[in-house]
């Protein structure tokens, strides 16, 4: 026998040394490792699930794992035996959890159950992988929360950028805490905010509470902005807000909460200051003429609108004529309110020189280029009424047409202007005149009325002149019911103004 040819004595070496080597895999491999006999019972396992367990290796020969692991787990893991064993099939189980017997704690494991088989087929135990991935799916869902977070953060940041008021906010912030499912109560505490106050933030920004009946979980977080502590966000939080990452979520949702809210009440205070100006400039009462009716409404945007630019005139002229006017100018805000004072200054001014529509209109847009902004608009309706001889001439810029109603007569509209330019847009401006009788009426509207969302204008006009074909009774109970029936709404709606006169018998 040579000695590159192993004999009977070598064979058995590297028989031993397969063994060996096949004894070190099991015993040492970085992956936990069983094997079970037939009776489900520990036949081989090595050190790393042994650890797993928290018995010896020795312990675990020749018993079953619910002789060795307190329930569920060796009640599982002989379910899982027992699946192979009948069916012959490998298993791969991605999330097998339970309780580690050591600490208690809940444990995730990924597994692969193998059928052992003999020459013959036949299954004669089982083999089994383990591997501990309780880290990495404290981290997956780690990083499921964070996204989570990220996610409710940028919901509430966009639905926050809509809302205009504070209730806005208030609801905004109650609606994200329920359907994100962080909070089952939202509640915003406003600091005394006079004016020249302010209040420093409290050094602890976050606080969390535990009613001591309830054990409701709560916190309260303080609002700051620039200019101090504007008051605080309280939020009864689910029981899955918890951890210091929750805390730095609730911090930036209490940021952009402040953000929104200290927004919310510049728009309020500016509207407060525009609509209080708006109101300074229209007329506080209108005049007694013989031979005439007179009604007016002037109503403010809904909240979650801007105040723009509309208003109404009526004043009587020294020959007893009256000048009545309805107007609207572009724009929104305290901007707009002033030019609509300026505009009907100026108007007032020129009709007292001389009050026919188009000389005026044709004064108004000398004005109006020299004294408001290029990309500035306002449109207007002028009527001249003569209550003696029962006649209006009327002429407008860019505005909606009259209702014309007259007695015993379905309503019409008036074309007073409504196909002309806007004021600053210079055209020769035209007038025409109307003959009235007994009971006549003229009605004027700004868009507010006849405009708002999903409705267009032919349909608004239309309705409008629905709401005046039974016009009996005194003209401001009509005022007021069209004015109820038009503007009934109240969500995005615009300013409004109705003017009308009816001539009496």
């Amino acid at each position: 026998m040579t000695r590159d040819t192993p004999g009977v004595g070598g064979a058995e070496r590297m028989a031993s040394s397969d063994s060996a080597m096949l004894e070190t895999l099991v015993l040492e491999a970085p992956v936990a490792f069983a094997f079970y006999d037939t009776d489900m019972r520990y036949r081989r396992i090595n050190r790393m699930l042994a650890d797993i367990n928290g018995a010896p290796m020795e312990a675990h020969i020749a018993r079953r794992p619910s002789e060795l692991l307190a329930p569920p787990l060796g009640l599982a893991i002989e379910a899982r035996l027992a699946e192979v064993l009948r069916t012959g099939q490998a298993i791969a189980d991605d999330d097998f959890r339970a309780p580690s017997p050591i600490t208690g704690e809940l444990r995730h494991y990924e597994s692969q159950w193998y059928p052992a088989r003999a020459d013959d087929g036949s299954v004669i135990g089982v083999a089994v992988l383990v591997s501990d991935v309780t880290d990495r799916r404290l981290a997956e869902a780690a990083l499921r929360r964070s996204n989570e977070r990220t996610l409710r953060l940028q919901q509430a940041t966009s639905a926050l950028s809509g809302a205009l008021t504070v209730d806005d906010v208030r609801r905004v912030m109650r609606e994200l805490g329920q359907s994100a499912g962080f909070a089952t109560r939202t509640e915003i505490h406003l600091a005394d905010l006079s004016p020249g106050l302010v209040v420093d933030a409290p050094d602890e920004l976050m606080s969390f509470a535990v009613h001591p009946q309830t054990g409701e979980r709560s916190v309260e977080v303080a609002l700051v902005v620039s200019g101090g502590l504007i008051g605080s966000l309280r939020l009864v939080l689910l029981d899955s807000m918890s951890d210091h990452e929750d805390e730095s979520f609730l911090g930036a949702l209490a940021g952009q909460c402040a953000i929104a809210l200290e927004r919310a009440r510049l728009y309020e205070r500016e509207r407060s200051t525009a609509v209080t100006l708006q109101r300074s400039l229209l007329p506080d009462r209108l005049p007694d003429a013989p031979g005439v009716e007179l009604a007016a409404r002037f109503l403010p945007g809904a909240g979650d609108a801007d105040v723009g630019g509309d208003w109404y005139d009526a004043f009587s002229l020294p020959d007893g004529r009256l000048v009545l006017v309805v107007g609207d100018v572009m724009g929104k805000g305290v901007v707009a309110a002033a030019g609509m004072g300026r505009l009907r200054s100026a108007l007032r001014a020129l009709a007292f020189v001389n009050p026919l529509p188009e000389t005026v209109l044709n004064g108004l847009d000398r004005v109006f280029t020299a004294t408001e902004e290029a990309d500035q608009i306002a449109t207007l309706v002028y009527m001249l009424i003569n209550p003696e001889a029962r006649r209006a001439a009327v002429g407008g810029a860019g505005h909606l047409p009259l209702v014309l109603v007259r007695a015993g007569h379905p309503p019409e509209l008036v074309d007073a202007g409504s196909g002309s330019t806007p004021l600053g847009w210079a055209e020769p401006r035209g007038q025409r005149t109307l003959e009235l009788g007994p009971g006549d009426l003229l009605l004027g509207v700004t868009d507010g009325v006849v405009e708002r969302r999903g409705y267009d204008l032919d349909a608004g006009l239309s309705q409008l002149m629905e709401c005046v074909v039974s016009p009996e009774g005194d003209l401001d109970s009509l005022v007021e019911r069209v004015a109820a029936t038009m503007l009934g709404h109240t969500e995005g709606r615009d300013d409004a103004t109705l003017l009308a006169v009816r001539f009496l018998g």
